[in-house]
Formats: C-alpha cells, structure tokens, sequence
C-alpha cells in the first residue's frame, strides 16, 4: 500500500508482480521503461480502497498488499473468480480482468481525453501502440470536429467578383470569363 497516496490519490506504478504460487512470488521491473509511471485515481476508487484499508486492518495489521486475505499477494484466480460471481449477481456479461483496462481506456476516449494521456496512464511506450489498439474508437470524432468549425471559429467573406484573369480548370473557365 506504500504505492498509493490516499490523500492526493497518486498511485505508483514501479513494478510487476511475477506470480507462481502463494509461497513463490516476486517483483520484477516492468516491460518497458514507460510501464514506470505515475497515475492518478479517482476520489470514489479512493474511498472504497480506504474502506477496503480498514477492513484489512483489522485482520490483517501489518498487510503491505492492498488485495490480500493472506498477507501474501492475491492469488491469480481470485480476482477472476470475484469478478465472475460479481458479474453474475448484476446480471451483466462477465468480462476477463485484463478488460478491465480496455474498458477504462474505452471510457477515457468516450470521455474525449488526449490519446497521449491514455497512452501515459496505460504505460504504453509509443503511442502508435495505444492509437493501433484503440484507433478505431474514435470514428466520431472527425464529425465532432467539423462541428467545432461551424459556427464563428473561422470568418471569411464570400467572394463577390472574380480576381483571377485566367484558370487552368475546365469547370471554372466559364465563371471567369463572365465577370
């Protein structure tokens, strides 16, 4: 839990943890220098971890894992297997945990934020990683920017007469040599 500030919400991300069995386990340095990174949670994550913090405590006083039963990192099935009968319970389709970050970054491109923020928050290396895996997302978005055009942001004048004395292009020959 020493990666999570509760007060500003800034979790640390500086390791992964390589899993075989609830008495093997280590961390190891991440895949790529990008996968160190710095993110910020949201104030409802923060106060169910909270919650979750003093529940642990009570059974758990010196637990350093924020999901642990045991003291020891949760197991590799745990987590599938809760989000399974959760799922299950709400009626809804159940999806694996690793969809979980699919979903979070589909949401944060729904919600317009900067792809390069999602490629930072996701700890991708290059953001053609990010825009190859989520680029089609933004189909939209094109429509939404024609919008943003419309309606003052550029200002011209219709022309009311011709200045070009001569044209190359076939279809408007004929406009140029009426005026």
């Amino acid at each position: 839990m020493d990666d999570i500030d509760f007060e500003t919400g800034m979790l640390i991300i500086s390791k992964t943890l390589y899993y075989k069995t609830m008495n093997d386990y280590k961390f190891v340095e991440p895949k790529t220098q990008a996968s160190n990174r710095t993110i910020y949670i949201d104030a409802d994550t923060i106060k169910e971890l909270q919650e979750w913090k003093a529940v642990q405590a009570k059974v758990l006083p010196n637990c350093g894992f924020v999901l642990s039963y045991n003291s020891t990192p949760t197991s590799k099935t745990t987590l599938p297997r809760a989000l399974e009968k959760l799922a299950n319970l709400a009626g809804v389709h159940r999806i694996k945990i690793h969809a979980l970050r699919h979903s979070h970054a589909s949401l944060l491109i729904s919600m317009g934020e900067n792809p390069l923020l999602i490629k930072e928050r996701l700890g991708h290396e290059k953001i053609q990683t990010t825009l190859g895996t989520y680029g089609h997302l933004y189909p939209n978005t094109n429509i939404e920017i024609a919008k943003k055009l419309t309606g003052g942001v550029l200002s011209y004048q219709s022309a009311s007469q011709s200045i070009a004395n001569y044209t190359s292009n076939q279809h408007t020959a004929m406009y140029h040599k009426e005026i």
